[in-house]
């Protein structure tokens, strides 16, 4: 009978050690949904973080976008104001007005830290310039130079807008 009694023991300390090692498991399956609903609340907050994000760089760009056009909508304004003073009068009359509205422009683009590159007689900058042909060398002009501009360049700082598109005087040859 004795090893009766203690094969009971045995039997007692396996069902004890297996409701531990059950109760074990639960804990064990408890955290880890309590770390899956973690995560899963972790990734939505951080979609909404990129959402947030995302619609704050839109409208930064807008707003940007705003400031860059408020400026050429003066110059709309100038250039509709010259044209109806120049309608039934002299047109030679407008050339002071569109001076004018072409001053302003310069003044907005200034503020804006945007400067215009590529005059004539400046000497010609592939990095700046874009050649679109060339022009017999002219006394008194420098070759390599610029001899007209058929639209003017910008840069803000260091960084070029557009290039210049230009005509450049040839080299001696």
């Amino acid at each position: 009978m004795g090893s009766e009694a203690g094969g009971q023991d045995e039997v007692t300390i396996l069902r004890d050690e297996l409701a531990t090692l059950r109760s074990q498991l639960e804990d064990a399956e408890a955290q880890r949904k309590e770390a899956e609903a973690r995560a899963l609340r972790a990734f939505a907050e951080l979609d909404t973080v990129r959402r947030r994000a995302a619609g704050d760089q839109d409208r930064a760009r807008d707003a940007g976008l705003d400031a860059a056009v408020l400026p050429v909508m003066t110059v709309y304004d100038d250039l509709r104001r010259a044209l109806a003073a120049a309608e039934g009068s002299d047109p030679a009359s407008i050339v002071p007005g569109v001076r004018a509205v072409m001053e302003t422009l310069e003044r907005n683009l200034e503020k804006l830290d945007i400067r215009r590159v590529g005059e004539v007689g400046d000497a010609f900058d592939p990095d700046q310039h874009e050649a679109l042909t060339s022009a017999p060398l002219q006394e008194g002009a420098e070759p390599g130079t610029i001899a007209d501009v058929f639209e003017a360049g910008f840069m803000r700082g260091d960084r070029l807008i557009r290039p210049a598109r230009v005509v450049v005087y040839q080299d001696e040859a």
